[in-house]
């Protein structure tokens, strides 16, 4: 079984990473969603220097990391995006379809959100540093064993 953290819009904020560390507990790799992408190193390097993919949101001009990344983690393909890039949720989830993918990860809305399109699961782990909507601080965690995605959102306060 792979434990993976997923964090989005973390906007080089941190004080609410040891209490999310904390809640995560011992993880695999990073999922960084973009909006600071950079930030996933500081986040991966914090949770033990775990192997760390990261994508590019609309607050990361000149960023190396891609808009799009499709992993692959146990027997099961994960798309990640910031979402800024899509006008509606179907459109992610119909790109995640168009790659085979059995999940789409995406941040820019700082609301987390879980839900299920068909087979295909749609996260977004909210933003530790800056929550919308009423939202609470949050990340959320992903724990793969074969072709099964089991999600845990972790609120953080």
């Amino acid at each position: 079984m792979k434990r993976i953290a997923v964090f989005a819009d973390t906007h080089n904020m941190f004080s609410r990473l040891p209490l999310a560390l904390e809640r995560l507990g011992k993880v695999d790799m990073l999922f960084h969603l973009g909006d600071f992408a950079i930030d996933a190193e500081h986040v991966a390097a914090a949770l033990g220097d775990v192997p760390y993919f990261a994508v590019k949101g609309n607050n990361d001009s000149g960023s190396v990391y891609p808009r799009l990344r499709i992993e692959r983690v146990e027997d099961v393909w994960i798309m990640l995006v910031h979402g800024d890039g899509y006008h509606t949720l179907y459109q992610m989830i119909d790109k995640a379809r168009e790659n085979h993918c059995s999940a789409v990860l995406f941040g820019h809305t700082h609301v987390p959100l879980l839900q299920a399109d068909g087979e295909i699961l749609i996260v977004n782990p909210g933003s530790i540093s800056l929550p919308r909507q009423g939202s609470k601080p949050s990340c959320a965690l992903l724990e793969v064993e074969g072709k099964d995605i089991n999600v845990k959102m972790i609120p953080l306060l």
